[in-house]
């Protein structure tokens, strides 16, 4: 659950003050989530690469929203 709120908070601040080349910040973050969950929880390598892809895929809705959020050209 931690990897999932640091990958949304991530794609939220880099969606709205950063752009796409800082998106290999999640692999990271991805990494590490997987190899406390293979360490601690004795995840399966299906297990793993659910957790992963469902990592990554909050982290890109994250980017979505915070570019959602950013101003518009016209706007203060």
């Amino acid at each position: 659950m931690k990897g999932l709120l640091l990958n949304a908070l991530l794609g939220v601040g880099l969606g709205r003050f950063g752009s796409v080349w800082g998106l290999p910040v999640f692999l990271p973050v991805v990494a590490a989530e997987l190899a406390y969950g293979v360490q601690i929880h004795h995840l399966s390598l299906g297990g793993g690469l659910r957790r992963g892809v469902a990592l990554l895929i909050c982290g890109q809705l994250g980017f979505l929203l915070g570019a959602l959020l950013r101003p518009l050209p016209g706007e203060g």
